[in-house]
């Protein structure tokens, strides 16, 4: 198969020194500290293809698409070439020129069949008043992305949570779309930013002061959105004294698992703490939504480094498990489910936390 990239894509892609900084952050590298496994194998297969050294195939293609999009490599390169930002221009690239991976199929239908890309299983607003309605100009719109709505736990604690904080808050209810997010980063640019234009009618109508987002990938590719991130949301309502919180029973030393993005919002959170001892965590440890593609369609990837992840934490000496995100909360506790439970070890997201030790 012939593939033509745009010349400035080439170009890029010809100016990676092989380095392998990039390979430092990255999430499933670290899993199993094999080569394939890291952003530099994506690279320099995509530079190849670019000079016609190596001709395009099923896996190769597949190889391209499948990683943790987590983005942390973008700020690893010493020549500035963000790695990430890269594959996700490829991965459009390769979509315009009729390349479509089947590894991403089941994504792209189960976002046309129910608007989610998460899963055809995946009832939104189950965790709302059956006769629930949006209210129009309130203080707080709570976007709580696709996730969310199947993390009920973390929907109901956050939704009260912000309550406390606000008084004044709705939410778009079982017709909330997709944000667009994850499928912009897997380059189906189109049906992103359709769905991206079908969320902003919607908070338009709804016109509310503000917006706090559950999905932490949203907030992370649509800056431009002017989404508050949760954690950022709680870390203002504690400086200004909205909540206030009591200490942990006990002594938790914690290891956090922040989003993706480079808010520290959640570490300061965990910080100002009393009764909590935060552990340092690598780099690779991050997970949000952008975790999903490896989440459904290769679990044996998810579970190893879901294992490596509990590893880490008995090596520590960490009791408890703080997750930033609602998607890394779902796919986390699932597969433990699946996989078993380290013991001695809770695991909560932010909000249960939180709403644990308001006063």
């Amino acid at each position: 198969m012939e593939i033509e990239f745009e010349e400035e894509l080439s170009s890029d892609f010809a100016r990676c020194i092989s380095c392998g900084g990039c390979n430092i952050p990255c999430p499933l590298f670290n899993v199993d500290q094999i080569e394939s496994s890291g952003m530099r194998s994506r690279i320099k297969i995509l530079s190849m293809l670019s000079k016609g050294k190596i001709e395009l195939t099923e896996g190769i293609l597949r190889h391209v698409f499948t990683c943790a999009n987590c983005g942390v490599c973008n700020d690893y390169c010493p020549v500035g070439l963000r790695p990430f930002d890269l594959l996700v221009r490829a991965r459009g690239s390769f979509i315009d020129m009729g390349y479509v991976p089947l590894v991403t199929v089941d994504i792209r239908n189960s976002f046309r069949r129910v608007g989610t890309p998460i899963g055809d299983e995946l009832i939104k607003g189950s965790w709302l008043p059956p006769d629930f309605q949006p209210t129009k100009n309130s203080e707080t719109l709570f976007f709580a992305g696709c996730w969310m709505h199947k993390a009920i736990e973390v929907a109901l604690n956050t939704r009260k949570l912000l309550e406390r904080i606000s008084g004044d808050i709705t939410t778009i209810g079982p017709s909330e779309p997709c944000s667009g997010a994850l499928l912009y980063i897997l380059g189906e640019k189109d049906l992103a930013e359709d769905s991206k234009r079908n969320l902003e009618g919607m908070i338009s109508e709804l016109n509310p002061k503000r917006i706090v987002s559950g999905c932490s990938l949203t907030a992370r590719i649509y800056p431009d959105l002017g989404f508050i991130n949760l954690s950022s949301y709680i870390l203002d309502a504690i400086h200004s004294e909205k909540i206030k919180l009591g200490k942990m029973k006990g002594r938790d030393n914690v290891l956090p698992i922040p989003s993706c993005g480079r808010d520290i919002s959640f570490l300061e959170i965990l910080k100002s703490l009393n009764g909590l001892k935060i552990l340092e965590a690598p780099e690779w440890l991050c997970c949000d939504c952008g975790f999903t593609l490896i989440y459904r369609t290769d679990r044996n990837i998810f579970s190893r480094w879901v294992q490596k992840v509990l590893s880490l934490a008995e090596e520590l000496g960490a009791n408890h498990i703080v997750i930033e995100d609602a998607g890394c909360y779902a796919m986390i506790t699932e597969a433990m489910q699946t996989k078993g439970r380290l013991k001695g070890i809770k695991i909560s997201h932010i909000s249960g936390l939180i709403m644990e030790l308001l006063k």
